[in-house]
């Protein structure tokens, strides 16, 4: 049976038996008594004790809770012998046990170099652990933020993944370099040779050698870099300025799918969120923040600067995920509005017996074909406070009924059936009859404040079969399906066309 004691190690409390804390305690008084005229002593000495609290830490568990003799002379054997730094000192004179004094390479572990840094210290961090220059790592992100803008979220991410350096131990293991006293002395006469408050591990040969070597290629680079620093300095200016006029003046047309919309941007944001001031101060914070970045990272590489106050970016990133986070709510409300689904049908049976039926295809009472030039990539307009929604699908079927059979299928999205079901009533579909012809328009409408739910309009025309159904031409590019006997090619559609429904599908007849 031993008796143990209580110690406090760089904040942690640990059960040490009493023979291991005197030990421990003469390490620790040399250490403090050979390092006294170190500069820095204090912050070395912390970090050296915090070292020791982690060794300890490996060495206990659920069925060990106390530090014993043998633990602290294997944590003594791997930080090494303060002696070693006496003039005086003789290794005899260290009977008690063995000190380990070589230096050993561990592996490398990845931290944020703050010191070294511009921003974060992402980059320089990632640049000792692969052991390359971190201007190649910022040239890296640049391609990222200008191949879509990946890169920000990738650095915010690997920013708040990757912890910082702050500890000499830390610094250390960032460098594969083993947490002794060996290094933790290196340390500390680097800081008082270099007079720098930053981190310089003494054993930086790698990192110079890689420079020297590769200098000419390193030169190239921070061109490159510049050039970059360049584009993206004048694209975050353009952007800025486009931000601006577009989302903070009062701008009564927007250009939208190849065609201008008689509405600002409010107008079209308050067809799709529930809240349309507030989605437009979000999306243009989460749009702006990056066109801010381009500026100051741009200017950095451009004129060789590091940010003036990281403070300052940093609350920029803080509002920015605020933003988007906000935005992601209002999505999420939005999409409520999504929730429920109502169909309704209209019918339209021909009694009269005729034996051939000929549809008009219309665009604003205009018929399409190849005398008119109808814009096929246009699928969406706003004016006077309406929306058109175009190119309403049309479906062909034969059918066994004696008669011919149109049905108008109109769908939207609510919050509640009501809701969904009084969306769907409000929209507005022409059609007519007129003899032997069917008038259908190819667009529907809605009010704008009915906002876009998914509206649908879907045409199905039925075939008797025996009978026959004319299509006029420049169809080939519409979405309208025919159930057809087989396949027929999309470009039989440019000619106007005649159709009879048979038992197997539709079969074409000839084309006029």
């Amino acid at each position: 049976m031993k008796r143990t004691t209580t110690i406090n190690l760089a904040g942690m409390v640990y059960h040490i038996e009493e023979e291991a804390f005197q030990i421990l305690k003469q390490y620790v008084t040399d250490i403090k008594k050979v390092f006294s005229k170190q500069e820095g002593v204090e912050e070395m000495i912390a970090d050296i004790e915090l070292r020791i609290g982690e060794l300890f830490q490996e060495r206990l568990s659920k069925s060990k809770e106390v530090i014993t003799e043998n633990d602290v002379k294997e944590v003594m054997t791997i930080m090494g012998s303060p002696h070693q730094f006496d003039e005086d000192y003789e290794p005899e004179q260290d009977s008690d046990f063995y000190y380990n004094s070589t230096e050993n390479k561990n592996k490398k572990q990845l931290f944020r170099d703050t010191e070294e840094g511009m921003l974060a210290g992402v980059s320089a961090g990632l640049g000792h652990y692969f052991n390359i220059d971190p201007v190649i790592i910022r040239v890296l992100w640049i391609i990222l933020v200008i191949m879509g803008g990946s890169g920000v979220l990738v650095y915010i991410i690997a920013w708040i993944a990757i912890p910082e350096a702050k500890t000499t131990a830390q610094k250390l293991k960032m460098y594969g370099q083993s947490a002794n006293l060996d290094n933790f002395k290196a340390f500390a006469d680097s800081v008082t040779k270099e007079a720098k408050t930053g981190f310089k591990r003494a054993s930086n040969s790698v990192k110079n050698t890689f420079k020297k070597k590769d200098n000419t290629f390193t030169k190239l680079v921070r061109v490159i870099a510049k050039v970059f620093g360049f584009i993206m300095f004048f694209a975050g200016l353009m952007g800025t300025v486009a931000l601006v006029l577009i989302f903070l003046t009062d701008l009564s047309f927007l250009f939208f799918q190849k065609e201008f919309l008689n509405t600002n941007l409010d107008g079209i944001l308050s067809l799709f969120f529930v809240d349309s001031i507030l989605a437009i101060w979000l999306i243009f914070t989460i749009v702006l923040i990056p066109t801010l970045f381009l500026i100051i990272a741009g200017g950095m590489l451009l004129f060789n600067q590091k940010p003036k106050s990281r403070g300052f970016i940093l609350t920029l990133l803080i509002i920015w995920f605020i933003a988007l986070v906000g935005l992601s709510f209002l999505g999420v409300k939005t999409g409520l509005d999504f929730k429920e689904r109502y169909q309704k049908e209209e019918q339209l049976i021909i009694e009269d017996s005729i034996q051939r039926l000929t549809i008009n295809l219309l665009d604003n009472d205009n018929l399409i074909n190849k005398m008119n030039d109808y814009d096929y990539d246009s699928h969406f307009s706003v004016q006077n406070n309406r929306v058109t929604m175009r190119h309403t699908p049309i479906h062909v079927h034969p059918t066994e009924d004696s008669l011919y059979r149109v049905i108008i299928k109109k769908k939207s999205n609510g919050a509640t059936i009501k809701e969904a079901k009084q969306r769907t009533e409000k929209i507005i579909y022409k059609f007519e009859r007129d003899g032997k012809v069917l008038n259908l328009q190819s667009h529907f409408s809605f009010a704008n404040d009915q906002k876009i739910r998914g509206q649908q309009i879907h045409v199905h025309i039925y075939v008797p079969i025996g009978k026959q159904l004319q299509l006029n031409d420049n169809l080939d590019e519409y979405p309208i399906t025919i159930q057809s006997k087989s396949k027929f090619p999309s470009d039989l559609l440019e000619q106007a066309t005649i159709w009879q429904a048979t038992e197997e599908g539709m079969k074409v007849l000839k084309t006029l």
